[in-house]
């Protein structure tokens, strides 16, 4: 009989075990990435299934990519991290790598991946204000930028053939001379071009706080300063990815052309109103030389 009853309780004991182990099986957390590719400058959310407590994320390599604490991922420069999802005492890892992209080299004004820190010499109106250097922190488009864009009802729901686009960038104004506008340094009406940089983007309306950030248009800029400002314009489908014009000196030396092509224009226009004016007086003064001339004939005897 405490044979038959060992038995017994020892199998209730494995059953009770076993359904334990089925049990956390069952429950286990997971990432829904275990290995993840991104471009620079692109975003990626990373989600763990079935977690049962709060979840701690840590980016291996931050000068490559950063994650936020909900699991946003944010890729920075090309080489590659651990992105790590904590749980209690439970490690859950995606392998990331990140990759330059590959842009065409365009043949309209030469424009610049919007992907990559570019620096340049800021010009206005022909005159030098000071060195830049632009970062395109994140970007959005499609349904992901349609998504955020319904966070504010003022925004316009895009069309069938429309897609917003959304950058957000970290410009930073080395050194110069005066406050400039941060939309003036990154001119969103001009600037942005499609991937293969042969069609300049025409923007259909404007796109309003997509993020938590400060909106471009609105940002000024004192040397020294680095801000970082968020842009969304809608434009229509198949621009993305894109990449931007610089204001670069070439551009400059047009405009100064352009101005001094003025100046000698308006120099032109001065002297032939001094001619016409000095036209009309030799004019009267010949009237009045003949009109004497005409009198004295007529008075002659």
């Amino acid at each position: 009989m405490r044979k038959q009853m060992a038995k017994i309780l020892t199998a209730v004991l494995l059953l009770g075990t076993l359904t334990d182990v089925s049990t956390a099986k069952a429950v286990a957390p997971k990432l829904n990435k275990s290995k993840l590719t991104l471009y620079i400058g692109s975003n990626y959310t990373l989600k763990v299934k079935k977690a049962s407590g709060k979840v701690k994320w840590t980016s291996g390599k931050k000068s490559v990519a950063t994650v936020s604490s909900k699991g946003k991922v944010v890729a920075k420069k090309a080489g590659k991290a651990k992105i790590t999802a904590k749980i209690g005492s439970k490690k859950l890892i995606c392998r990331l790598t990140v990759k330059n992209r590959s842009l065409g080299k365009g043949t309209k004004s030469s424009p610049k991946s919007a992907y990559n820190n570019n620096s340049f010499t800021f010009y206005e109106e022909g005159k030098k204000i000071g060195k830049i250097s632009m970062q395109l922190e994140s970007f959005a488009s499609g349904a992901e930028s349609a998504k955020l864009a319904k966070k504010n009802s003022s925004n316009l729901v895009p069309k069938s053939n429309e897609e917003y686009l959304y950058f957000r960038f970290k410009i930073t104004y080395h050194s110069g001379t005066q406050t400039i506008k941060a939309k003036d340094v990154f001119n969103y009406y001009y600037n942005i071009f499609g991937s293969n940089s042969t069609k300049q983007m025409t923007n259909l309306d404007w796109g309003f706080f997509f993020e938590d950030v400060d909106d471009l248009g609105q940002v000024l800029l004192s040397p020294g300063n680095t801000i970082t400002c968020g842009k969304a314009v809608l434009v229509n489908k198949g621009f993305a990815p894109y990449t931007v014009f610089r204001p670069v000196r070439t551009l400059t030396l047009g405009l100064q052309q352009q101005n001094n092509q003025d100046n000698k224009k308006a120099s032109l226009i001065s002297r032939l109103a001094f001619l016409i004016l000095n036209f009309q007086k030799n004019a009267a003064m010949c009237r009045n030389c003949c009109l004497l001339i005409c009198l004295d004939f007529f008075s002659c005897p």
